[in-house]
């Protein structure tokens, strides 16, 4: 820049002097080398003169362009939003498209409806006489009705006359036109009427008339909101001429899906799935979604591990890359392993969001990052549950607009994910933390933002979180010296402070910052509306509010654990009586709990709390009354919980009182087992056993070897080993068989051996009763001793019976 600005200072000199000159006259000092005319000269001087004058211009435009480049950008930043918005945002031109297909869809539909009514009304004139049908039906089934006895007795007279005639005739018989058919079904449609739908169907086959595609595709849709499998069958089979198309592929597949019972395997859609696959024309991939869905909504480990089947097999014969709803249901299926012996399977989880991001570039969804945050923090790993925040953050900072507003905000499950690890690693302080993002979230705050509802699912989190959450201070280990026994000698003598007084100075410190619950509930409500209850790091500490630090003591737990549950019912409280009053708008959004249900759930994660943190008596305190008060009748897992926290019984006194409370618990737990036994309400076999165990366990504990083995007996009596032997059999889409055609999946992602038998009866293991064998040979009971030595060797050779028998049996078609 600098030697510009010298140069243009020198040319300012010269240039005035050299543009002074009149044309046509040469300067002194320049003689002409060749000889010519004066015309000559002159002209070559004034091209001359023009040419200096071009690069002067050129040079003025070059310094111009120097100095627009020196000055600072003059656009604002509310024009750069605004440009960014302009180009980010969805054109005006294809919303109001959109708008007004959307318009233009309702009135013709609008439009359509008018002229049926019309059509019907004139056919129920021409077909229907006063004394023909009851005027107690529908119109549309009365013409229905009358067109098809025309139609049967018409086609009855052509058939005696020829009876070597085609099955169609040759000419459309006249009694009902394409366009009047097609209003009567959409009438049957609209009154959710598919057995006289299928009969305008037959009318319209026997009178010759053509079954368009919108009409079939209609009545399947009717017949799988219905879950009509078998009359969507013969729809297809007798009304369609050519290979159905994917919508009808679609609907039937769905249609057997939802007619399947949930606790049952759906046989007949994944049989028609892979016919559709051996005919060549397999079904859309949101079919497969569709199938893979429900056989990870049920409880059993055989459709899990079909699903993960299903999954790979569409991959080699029908669609070989999934879409971004499809690898987000597998993400999430990676949080709920088929094998019993893992958590979650992360690993897995994280290929699948490798492959789906960087292998395939499919943009990522709230849906996308919420599962895998979900697998990798179910694994309660600790590098796993950093990288599920990790991801989190990720998902945050992604796809940011021109204010710097992330296109991803989390929702509900995103939190509940999130929560899931912290419970796992019993990291406290991020569950507090993120327990008040949830309480401060507001709607419009931010474009795409969420209104998350704090439910009892993610308070049933923050319970457990409680639950295994270790305080770094145990009061019983702090030693409690007087003061006035101190002496001046030992004072003289005391080493300098080690850890464990600068302990007992903290527990000091932390006891008197300690809150009443009482005050802290009512502060709870007004700190919540706005900034949340947790203090921030610059802000002094407050006496009415959560502490900044997690609680430190395990009864700073049991307060704080106290009026989360009493905010929950008193939030509910005031909810439910402005509801009542007949005013919901007036609810307040400061009322952070009002959504929670109260659920034996979230009471099972409340007791687990004062399993972990509170003496056994006032476990059993809280459990006797807890239930009476929040209004909700005892579930088996809280029996369950009750009964192993007793069977872990210290010695002493804690004993005495595990065991009157292990008798009250065991009383309201065996109706639900006699009700599970006859078949009434069925409990997992998995359940059974951890409430036997405790049982038998705790009566070992105590002493009570008599009622222990009779406990153990009825146990036996009731579950038997011999019942274990005899696996379910083996489904015909089971088969290992090597095959590539068969409605079977061609590839396994789950060994067979790797699949967990869920129907496999309560049994018992020696490691479950180790205690009572000790004690039955402590007191020399050798009777007992071989007993229990038979009864858990007949369990065992029984599971090795059913085992060998499973691996022996071969499928259906094998």
């Amino acid at each position: 820049m600098a030697s510009s600005s010298a140069f243009k200072e020198f040319m300012d000199q010269r240039i005035p002097e050299a543009m002074s000159l009149k044309p046509y006259t040469m300067p002194s000092n320049i003689e002409v080398a060749t000889a010519g005319s004066a015309s000559a000269s002159a002209e070559k001087v004034t091209l001359s003169i023009q040419e200096l004058g071009k690069r002067v211009m050129a040079l003025d435009e070059a310094i111009e362009a120097d100095k627009m480049a020196a000055q600072p950008f003059f656009y604002q930043e509310e024009e750069l939003m605004a440009f960014y918005e302009d180009v980010l945002a969805i054109p005006d031109s294809e919303v109001n498209d959109q708008a007004s297909r959307e318009a233009e869809e309702k009135a013709i539909g609008e439009l359509r409806a008018q002229e049926d009514l019309v059509i019907i009304d004139q056919l129920e004139k021409r077909l229907c006489p006063p004394e023909g049908e009851p005027a107690m039906l529908p119109s549309h089934m009365r013409i229905l009705r009358r067109a098809k006895d025309i139609v049967s007795r018409v086609e009855a007279a052509r058939r005696r006359a020829d009876p070597n005639a085609s099955s169609q005739p040759l000419v459309p018989m006249g009694v009902l036109s394409a366009r009047e058919y097609e209003a009567l079904v959409r009438a049957c449609i609209k009154e959710k009427d598919w057995t006289t739908a299928e009969v305008a169907l037959e009318v319209a086959k026997t009178s010759g008339l053509p079954i368009t595609e919108e009409v079939l595709t209609s009545i399947l849709s009717l017949c799988m909101s219905a879950r009509k499998a078998l009359i969507a069958d013969r729809l297809l089979s007798d009304f369609l001429t050519g290979p159905p198309t994917e919508v009808q592929r679609d609907l039937h597949v769905r249609t057997h899906l939802l007619s399947t019972n949930i606790r049952d395997i759906p046989e007949s859609a994944l049989t028609l799935l892979h016919e559709y696959e051996n005919r060549n024309i397999p079904a859309p991939m949101k079919t497969y979604t569709c199938v893979i869905a429900s056989l990870l909504s049920r409880s059993s480990s055989l459709a899990r591990a079909h699903a993960w089947d299903l999954f790979s097999h569409m991959r080699y014969v029908a669609h070989p890359d999934p879409d971004a709803e499809l690898y987000t249901l597998m993400i999430e299926a990676c949080a709920f392993p088929v094998s019993v012996a893992y958590s979650s399977e992360p690993e897995k989880a994280l290929d699948l969001w490798t492959e789906m991001t960087s292998d395939h570039n499919i943009s990522p969804t709230i849906a996308s990052y919420n599962a895998v945050i979900l697998a990798c923090a179910r694994s309660g790993d600790k590098s796993y549950v950093s990288e599920a925040f990790r991801l989190a953050r990720r998902m945050l900072d992604s796809h940011r607009d021109a204010r710097g507003f992330s296109a991803f905000r989390p929702d509900y499950k995103t939190f509940c994910a999130l929560l899931e690890g912290c419970k796992r690693i019993g990291d406290l302080a991020k569950a507090r933390w993120i327990l008040a993002e949830m309480a401060r979230r507001r709607t419009g705050d931010e474009p795409n933002s969420v209104d998350v509802k704090i439910g009892h699912e993610a308070m049933s989190h923050i319970f457990h979180t409680y639950a295994s959450y270790k305080p770094p201070i145990v009061r019983s280990r702090i030693p409690s010296v007087a003061t006035d026994e101190v002496s001046e000698v030992d004072t003289a003598q005391r080493s300098p402070p080690t850890a464990s007084s600068s302990s007992n100075e903290e527990a000091q410190h932390i006891v008197d910052n300690v809150v009443n619950a009482t005050e802290a509930l009512t502060e709870l409500h007004e700190s919540m509306d706005g900034e949340g209850y947790i203090a921030k790091e610059d802000e002094p500490p407050s006496s009415s509010v959560f502490l900044r630090t997690p609680p430190q003591t395990s009864e700073e737990v049991i307060q704080e654990v106290q009026f989360l549950l009493e905010a929950i019912i008193q939030d509910r409280k005031s909810s439910s009586s402005l509801l009542e009053e007949g005013s919901p708008s007036a609810v307040p959004f400061s009322k952070p709990f009002q959504y929670v249900t109260i659920t034996p759930r979230l009471i099972s994660s409340y007791l687990s709390v004062y399993y972990a943190h509170a003496p056994l008596a006032k476990a059993r305190e809280v459990f006797n009354t807890i239930f009476d008060r929040v209004g909700i009748e005892c579930s088996p897992l809280s029996c369950v919980d009750a009964l192993e926290r007793c069977a872990k019984a210290r010695r002493g006194p804690e004993r005495e009182i595990a065991s009157t409370f292990s008798d009250d618990v065991w009383a309201k737990w065996l109706p639900f087992e006699d009700a599970s036994s006859n078949g009434r309400k069925g409990l997992p076999a998995r359940l059974i056993e951890r409430a036997n165990i405790a049982r038998i366990r705790l009566l070992a504990l105590i002493g009570d070897i008599s009622r222990s083995m009779a406990q153990l007996r009825i146990f036996a009596a009731k579950y038997p080993p011999e019942g274990i032997k005899t696996p379910p059999p083996k489904l015909s889409w089971q088969s290992t068989r090597t095959a590539l055609v068969g409605k079977r999946p061609l590839v396994r992602m789950t060994p067979v051996v790797e699949v967990p038998d869920d129907t496999v009866p309560p049994l018992l293991t020696f490691r479950n009763i180790d205690v009572l064998h000790q004690r039955l040979i402590y007191e020399d009971r050798v009777s007992d001793i071989a007993y229990l030595t038979w009864l858990c060797k007949s369990y065992e050779w029984g599971l090795r019976i059913r085992r060998d028998k499973a691996h022996k049996s071969k499928a259906a078609d094998a």
